[in-house]
């Protein structure tokens, strides 16, 4: 609990009045009692004059007033260090009491201190402990019942200032919005020009992809990715170099995203959609069919769950009919904006998620995962070069079922050097799935490999490992173009190699027979 001057200064003028008792009997008076001096005594004390006269007591003893030689002193001090504020007080009597006074609050009267970061001196100084830069201001010390006052004002040194947009942010957090644009400057005393380093979640700004000039930050077009720490370091040398902080609260509208935008489904089967979102403020969120609110019901049920980098909303569909199936939305929505993702529910078969690679030489396996309560019946591939446009295509028959209604497509490939493309899709009773998001595969020019090598080692894959040179086997060497070309014939295979080698080097146009 705090208490003003005026209230402190009553409860001192007691303490003091206390002390006459027991230093000097002969002084000890009542506010009110004029008995023991002469009226012209206390004439005296009251003249307009502004010095303190001297006092006398009843025997003739004169004391000399105490005052300050200096009424104002300024002083400088470092962050986390002790600091001594000196009272510089003349004439002072053991009749006498100091107060001291931080703006208008008492902190410490005579040898009692009010805070434990301040500690009183019997020599009438105050010791504060570990000056932080909020400690800087007017420190008052006075003299009762004289009640004279010599002013100390404080400066400890900030370790560094940040200013953003002219504001303190120092040590604290600050909150933007989406789309916002604000700049941050770092300082220091003594700052030297490229001694500034900034940091954010402990990442250099470069490796940040940061924009830093001149010390200064500037955050345009502020999104969700620039929340986090932002860190201001001052290399100087020194083992301790001077730092500061502040943490940075982007509000900003729902993204929302999910890992099925098609969910297999079966009649009479239990369906589940997820919708991923984030958000600050937190979202809120609904799903929608037929722009109509789907909400609790025994047909559906709504589920939210939370994680460290998203919430998730599932909406779970009980007992599918034909009715049930069509696009989802889910709707996400905050102060700041909305976001929405469509989600199909499907009979056919989900798009293949990619799951391994392994490459050996020219010898490439890759294994898809496929969700299909429904029996797969089909797979295909297609590929071609990376810039190429005509897609090649070649069944797929390495597929079994895997677990839970995912099914694993794994297949092997020869492929030339250079960078490829390739998806797949696949068909089970109900229809056939859209082609999976495609994958690049590099294969990298053995250094000293000639074509006549490359042709002379798929031979070899051919006969022993029956490999289809840039085709996907383990069965018929077969290979179908969707631009009408002809199946591929062991009389042609060495043909073929050549083409698609001289693809590589020149980068053109995958060509197929």
């Amino acid at each position: 609990m705090t208490m003003d001057r005026q209230t402190e200064t009553t409860l001192s003028i007691i303490c003091l009045v206390l002390g006459f008792i027991s230093n000097a009997p002969s002084l000890a008076l009542p506010d009110n009692d004029r008995s023991l001096y002469p009226d012209d005594y206390y004439d005296e004390l009251e003249t307009s004059s502004g010095a303190p006269e001297p006092l006398i007591d009843p025997l003739g003893t004169v004391f000399e007033p105490p005052y300050f030689i200096k009424s104002e002193i300024e002083i400088s001090a470092l962050p986390n260090k002790d600091v001594l504020l000196h009272c510089d007080v003349q004439n002072f009597h053991a009749n006498n009491v100091i107060m001291w006074y931080k703006d208008t609050i008492a902190i410490a009267s005579g040898q009692y201190s009010m805070n434990d970061r301040y500690e009183s001196q019997k020599n009438n100084s105050l010791l504060l402990r570990q000056a932080q830069p909020s400690d800087s201001g007017d420190y008052f010390c006075t003299i009762l019942p004289q009640n004279i006052t010599q002013t100390i004002i404080l400066n400890v040194e900030k370790t560094l200032t940040i200013y953003c947009d002219g504001r303190d942010v120092l040590g604290r957090q600050i909150t933007y919005r989406q789309g916002e644009s604000h700049s941050c400057e770092c300082k220091t005393p003594g700052m030297k020009s490229g001694k500034i380093k900034w940091f954010w979640n402990n990442l250099r700004a470069a490796d940040a992809d940061l924009q830093v000039v001149n010390n200064i930050i500037m955050l345009d077009n502020i999104d969700a990715h620039h929340a986090g720490l932002y860190q201001c370091l001052d290399e100087d040398g020194s083992k301790n170099p001077r730092n500061g902080k502040f943490e940075l609260m982007v509000y900003y509208a729902p993204k929302v995203t999910t890992h099925r935008h098609h969910v297999n489904t079966d009649i009479g089967e239990k369906a589940e959609l997820y919708c991923d979102y984030r958000g600050e403020p937190i979202a809120t969120t609904r799903w929608m069919k037929n722009n109509n609110i789907v909400g609790y019901s025994e047909k559906h049920m709504l589920g939210l769950s939370a994680d460290k980098l998203f919430n998730r909303s599932t909406l779970t569909i009980y007992d599918v009919t034909f009715d049930d199936l069509g696009e989802y939305t889910c709707l996400a929505e905050n102060t700041i904006g909305s976001s929405e993702l469509k989600v199909q529910l499907i009979l056919e078969p989900e798009k293949g998620q990619f799951e391994d690679i392994k490459i050996d030489g020219n010898v490439v396996t890759i294994y898809w995962l496929v969700r299909s309560l429904q029996p797969l019946s089909e797979a295909i591939i297609d590929y071609k070069m990376n810039r190429s446009v005509t897609w090649s295509t070649a069944a797929m028959l390495h597929t079994h079922r895997h677990e839970g209604g995912i099914w694993k497509v794994t297949h092997e490939m020869v492929l030339t050097p250079g960078e490829w493309q390739t998806r797949m899709k696949t068909k089970n009773t109900r229809g056939w799935s859209k082609f999976s998001t495609p994958y690049i595969i590099k294969i990298e020019d053995k250094e000293g490999d000639s074509i006549d090598d490359f042709i002379h080692s798929n031979d070899i894959m051919d006969t022993n490992e029956k490999l289809v040179v840039a085709g996907f086997g383990g069965g018929e060497k077969k290979t179908n173009s969707t631009d009408g070309a002809a199946n591929l014939t062991r009389d042609n295979l060495l043909l073929q190699s050549l083409i698609l080698l001289l693809a590589a080097f020149t980068s053109s146009r995958l060509i197929t027979n």
